[in-house]
C-alpha cells in the first residue's frame, strides 16, 4: 500500500506540473483580469492534494499534531516539497523548473526504490514523466484492486482515541497497547484486546476484530520503536550491498553465519538492536538462503560440466570453487581462491588513475551502491590502458574448455590478451570481446606448457566507466605453484634441511594436502655462482631432501612425485646483485592435476 500512495502522490504532483508555456501564458493574463479566480482554482487544487495526504494514514506521520513526530525524516521533508510544488504556497510555482533536480535528491530515489522500481529503470522513469505517469496509472489500478480485496473493518480509531488519558484509569490506549506489547509481544489476541480494554478502563478495542486490532497494535509499534542508530544505518547500507551482490556459496555462507551470530547476540541480550535494525537482520537472512539456493543449483551443474570435460582434473572438495561470473554465470574453478591473479607487475592509465589498481588481484568482490560513483573492488583500464598481472602460487595452463577467466563488470569491453612464462616473452591471444569473459587457449600453447603472466590492454571503445572495468583475472586450468626460499631451507652450499626448514616444510605440506591428489614436481634452482655442474647436483640433492621430507609428512597416495634439478639455468631475475642472486637460490613445488 505504501508503494502505490508513493507513486499516486507523485503522479499527482505531474498532473500539477504538466502545463505548457502557452497555458502559462494564458493563466498570467487570466490572473490580471480575474486574481480572485486564479486564487480559488489553486485553492481546490491544494485542497484536494492535502486530502490525499492526510489519507496516507500517518504514512510518515505527516499532519500529526504530536510534536515529537519525526517531521525532519527525507520522506516527509520530500512530501512536503511535492504538496508546495503543486500550488500548497505562494512559492510553490518558483519551484517548478526544479521537478526533475527534485526527483534526483535521494529521498525520492529512496521513495522510488521502496515502491519495488528497479534501480536501472529508475533513472529512465526520472528522466521520463510520460512512463512515470504510466507506472502511476497502474498502480493506482492495482491499489483499487487491493483495497477492494481487503477485508471490511467494523471502524476506525482515531489518534484522539488512542492518545487521551481522559479515561477511566487516566492510561491512554496507546500506553496501555505498549504496556502489553512489552509484556507477551505484538500479535493481537482477544485476551490481550480484552487486557488492554482493562488497563484503560474502556470497552473499545474489544469490540474489534482481530485484523483491525492488528493493524492498530503495529502502528502503535512503529510509532513508538526506538530508531536505529547512526552506527546501525551504516550497517544496514553495508548490508544491502553485500547480500545483493555475492561472488560465491562460500561467500554466503559466511554472510549468513554472521547473520546468524548477530542474531543470536540480540536474542541473548549480549547486544541491543534497534527494532528496524533486528527486521533488517532477518530480511537479509532470506535473502542470502535464496541466493544459496538458487546458485548451488548453478554452482553444481557447472562443476559437472567442468569434469566431464576434464576428469583428471580433481583437486578435492575444498579446494574447488564456484564464482558469480558475468551475466550471474556459474563459473568454475578446481583450485578456488588459489586460481586468481597475485601481483599487479605494470599498469598504464591514461589519465594516471592507478591508485585502485590492486582490486584487480584475489577473489571477485565488487560491489555497487545506489550512486554511480559509490563503487569499490574493481580497476578501470581506461581508453587505451592496459595492466599486467602475475600468478605467484599458481600457473595457467591449458585444459579443455575455457582456461582463462576476466570477471569483467558491466558490458564486456574489447579487450586485448597476451600471456607469457617470464614477463618478456609473451603470447599474443587475441581480443576478448562479445560478451564473453572465458578464453580458451589450447590454439596458442603446447600441452603441459604453464605460463604465469597476463597482460590486458583496453581497445578504446567509450562506456560509463571509460575502459574495460576488471574486478578479478582467473586461471580456469590451473596449477599450484608454491616457492620456498633456500636460505630458510638450507646452510650455504648444503642440502641438509635446517630446523627453519623443516618447520616451513610442514606448514607447506597443510596447502599441498588440501587438494588430496595431484602430481608434485620439486624443482631445486641455485644462482650463478660457482660451476653449472656444481649447481645441477645441488639443486637437484635440495629437491630430494625436499621431497623426501613432504612424502613424510603428506602420506596419501593420491599424490605422484618427481624432484628435478635445474641448477642456474632458469633463473627469476638477472643474477647481477647479492639480492637478485638471493631470489635464484629456491626450491620450487608444482602441484598440476593428475
Amino acid at each position: 500500500m505504501k508503494n502505490y500512495l508513493i507513486l499516486l502522490c507523485i503522479f499527482l504532483l505531474i498532473l500539477s506540473c504538466g502545463e505548457d508555456k502557452t497555458n502559462e501564458k494564458a493563466t498570467e493574463e487570466n490572473s490580471e483580469i480575474r486574481p480572485d479566480s486564479n486564487k480559488d482554482e489553486t485553492n481546490i487544487s491544494t485542497d484536494d492534494l492535502e486530502k490525499s495526504m492526510e489519507q496516507l494514514g500517518g504514512l510518515f506521520d505527516m499532519g500529526s499534531s504530536d510534536e515529537n513526530s519525526d517531521n525532519d525524516s527525507p520522506e516527509a521533508i520530500a512530501l512536503k516539497k511535492l504538496l508546495q510544488m503543486s500550488g500548497a504556497d505562494s512559492q510553490g510555482s518558483e519551484d517548478l523548473g526544479s521537478f526533475g533536480d527534485l526527483l534526483k535528491t535521494d529521498a525520492i530515489l529512496d521513495l522510488l526504490e521502496a515502491s519495488g522500481v528497479s534501480r536501472e529503470d529508475m533513472q529512465k522513469l526520472i528522466n521520463n514523466p510520460d512512463s512515470l505517469k504510466i507506472l502511476a496509472e497502474e498502480a493506482m489500478n492495482n491499489r483499487e484492486i487491493e483495497i477492494y480485496n481487503e477485508p471490511k473493518l467494523k471502524g476506525k480509531l482515531s489518534k484522539e482515541q488512542l492518545s487521551t488519558k481522559n479515561t477511566p484509569t487516566g492510561v491512554s490506549l496507546e500506553e496501555a497497547i505498549l504496556t502489553v506489547q512489552a509484556e507477551s509481544g505484538p500479535e493481537a489476541t482477544m485476551a490481550k484486546l480484552k487486557t488492554i480494554d482493562s488497563l484503560a478502563g474502556t470497552h473499545i478495542m474489544e469490540k474489534l476484530d482481530l485484523t483491525e486490532a492488528g493493524y492498530v497494535m503495529r502502528d502503535i509499534e512503529r510509532k513508538n520503536e526506538v530508531p536505529p542508530s547512526v552506527e546501525e544505518k551504516q550497517k544496514m547500507e553495508q548490508l544491502k550491498k553485500v547480500t545483493g551482490q555475492l561472488h560465491s556459496v562460500k561467500e554466503a555462507n559466511r554472510v549468513l553465519a554472521d547473520l546468524e551470530k548477530t542474531e543470536n547476540d540480540i536474542s541473548s541480550g549480549a547486544l541491543k538492536a534497534s527494532p528496524q535494525y533486528q527486521k533488517t537482520i532477518e530480511y537479509r537472512k532470506k535473502i542470502v538462503k535464496v541466493f544459496q539456493k538458487d546458485f548451488e543449483r548453478k554452482a553444481k551443474a557447472a562443476k559437472d560440466k567442468f569434469q566431464k570435460l576434464n576428469p583428471d582434473l580433481y583437486f578435492g572438495e575444498e579446494a574447488g570453487e564456484t564464482y558469480v561470473g558475468h551475466m550471474n554465470k556459474a563459473v568454475y574453478l578446481p583450485l578456488g581462491k588459489l586460481s586468481f591473479a597475485d601481483e599487479v607487475v605494470k599498469a598504464n592509465h591514461p589519465l594516471l588513475l592507478t591508485q585502485e589498481v590492486n582490486n584487480v588481484l584475489g577473489e571477485p568482490d565488487f560491489l555497487k551502491g545506489f550512486d554511480m560513483e559509490d563503487v569499490t573492488g574493481i580497476h578501470s583500464l581506461g581508453l587505451g590502458g592496459g595492466i599486467t598481472v602475475q600468478f605467484t602460487d599458481n600457473a595457467l595452463t591449458d585444459v579443455n574448455g575455457p582456461d582463462l577467466y576476466i570477471f569483467e563488470i558491466g558490458q564486456i569491453e574489447p579487450t586485448d590478451l597476451e600471456i607469457s612464462k617470464d614477463g618478456k616473452n609473451w603470447i599474443h591471444v587475441g581480443k576478448i570481446d562479445g560478451g564473453v569473459a572465458e578464453v580458451d587457449i589450447s590454439t596458442f600453447v603446447k600441452p603441459g606448457e604453464l605460463f604465469y603472466y597476463v597482460r590486458l590492454t583496453d581497445l578504446k571503445k567509450q562506456s560509463g566507466l571509460p575502459g574495460a572495468d576488471v574486478d578479478a583475472i582467473a586461471a580456469i586450468g590451473a596449477a599450484m605453484r608454491l616457492n620456498l626460499d633456500s636460505k630458510v631451507l638450507f646452510e650455504t652450499g648444503k642440502s641438509d634441511l635446517k630446523p627453519e626448514g623443516l618447520v616451513a616444510l610442514k606448514k607447506l605440506s597443510e596447502n599441498i594436502a588440501v587438494l588430496k591428489k595431484g602430481n608434485v614436481i620439486i624443482e631445486g634452482h641455485t644462482d650463478d655462482v660457482g660451476s653449472a655442474e656444481t649447481n645441477q647436483n645441488l639443486s637437484l640433492a635440495r629437491a630430494k631432501s625436499v621431497s623426501a621430507e613432504l612424502k613424510k609428512l603428506i602420506p596419501s597416495s593420491g599424490f605422484r612425485w618427481k624432484e628435478m634439478g635445474l641448477g642456474e639455468s632458469k633463473p627469476l631475475v638477472e643474477n647481477d646483485t647479492e639480492e637478485n642472486r638471493s631470489k635464484n637460490r629456491r626450491v620450487e613445488v608444482l602441484i598440476l592435476p593428475n
